[in-house]
């Protein structure tokens, strides 16, 4: 008796089982189509927009045609050089990392009124950087080499 009260579950059971393999294979092998597009929604709204070329003529575009872009005699825009400082006034020695025999410096310089924070300028031992040569990172300086002689820039006190 318990036997076939539990077959009536089991029966039931197994059917929805079924049912739900049946619904799991129509979607991995259909036909691969498209999802039907609902009735009830609309897509977002796509503006409008006229094309570049209807509103400037082919004129506008004469100077692009006339002057290569691949051609060997084109150059960059020109940069203005800053005029290399003779003193490290204003600077502030804010870091040094020795990794190895690389050597490197973190250097600070003052903003100007009005232009906000100041700048960090990484130097590395040899290069050149605002009219001086980086001659030597120690742990406590940097020592820098200009046309005034050799000058030395200590953490602040």
């Amino acid at each position: 008796m318990i036997w076939r009260r539990n077959l009536w579950w089991q029966l039931l059971l197994l059917a929805g089982s079924c049912l739900l393999l049946v619904g799991i294979f129509r979607v991995w092998f259909s036909n691969d189509q498209a999802p039907v597009a609902s009735r009830f929604r609309k897509g977002p709204a796509v503006p409008k927009v006229t094309p570049l070329r209807d509103q400037q003529s082919l004129k506008a575009f004469a100077v692009v045609a006339s002057q290569d872009l691949f051609s060997q005699e084109r150059q960059g825009p020109t940069t203005k050089t800053a005029k290399p400082q003779a003193t490290l006034e204003g600077r502030t020695l804010l870091g040094i990392i020795i990794i190895g025999q690389e050597r490197a410096a973190l250097i600070s310089i003052k903003a100007a009124r009005g232009r906000g924070r100041s700048e960090v300028d990484v130097v590395r031992l040899g290069e050149e950087w605002e009219g001086f040569k980086v001659v030597e990172i120690s742990n406590e300086s940097v020592v820098f080499e200009g046309k005034d002689g050799k000058k030395r820039l200590n953490f602040p006190e």
